[in-house]
């Protein structure tokens, strides 16, 4: 990962709080291996959450996405995690951040600049505080959440791709 941490002579090193890693669960038709890296540090210009793939004729990992709006740059990235992709033609990322879960839609292609598209498809909300741990079923078609207020919620898309809360399981004391 040595190109990953290039920058960190130029800008100083920043106090990393924490990190999250999830690699593509299926690798597509250019068989290119593929995660989601996403960082929370001290100084928010190093928040980010990027997608990264492994370039074969240059033999390293290049940044080819990256899972912010320019409203969501600087942001505290908590957890992500990529959804299997069962016969979509685009790939599924989720983001926890301060702000909440960010569901993005990841195209399989590369533009001419080696880039993928990405598009922000929904923004969960409803935990109270920080989401800690993130996981997809095994057809990446429900989003199980959890966090620092104990609760675990399941998330779903509709027919029309709006995103809704599926159910919530609370701890309850006997």
């Amino acid at each position: 990962f040595q190109n990953v941490i290039d920058t960190v002579p130029t800008l100083g090193k920043p106090s990393c709080v924490s990190a999250s890693i999830s690699w593509n669960p299926q690798r597509g038709e250019n068989n290119l291996a593929s995660f989601a890296l996403g960082f929370n540090s001290e100084l928010p210009q190093f928040n980010s959450s990027k997608v990264w793939e492994f370039d074969e004729a240059h033999q390293r990992w290049l940044p080819v996405a990256e899972l912010a709006l320019p409203e969501d740059k600087g942001d505290q990235v908590y957890v992500v995690a990529w959804a299997p992709n069962i016969g979509r033609p685009y790939e599924v990322l989720a983001v926890a951040t301060s702000r909440g879960i960010a569901v993005w839609h990841i195209g399989l292609l590369p533009d001419t600049d080696g880039k993928l598209s990405v598009e922000k498809v929904a923004l969960l909300s409803g935990h109270e505080g920080e989401v800690w741990q993130m996981e997809w079923d095994m057809g990446g078609m429900t989003l199980a959440t959890t966090g620092s207020d104990g609760v675990v919620r399941l998330w779903q898309s509709n027919l029309n791709g709006v995103w809704h809360e599926q159910a919530t399981l609370e701890t309850t004391s006997s």
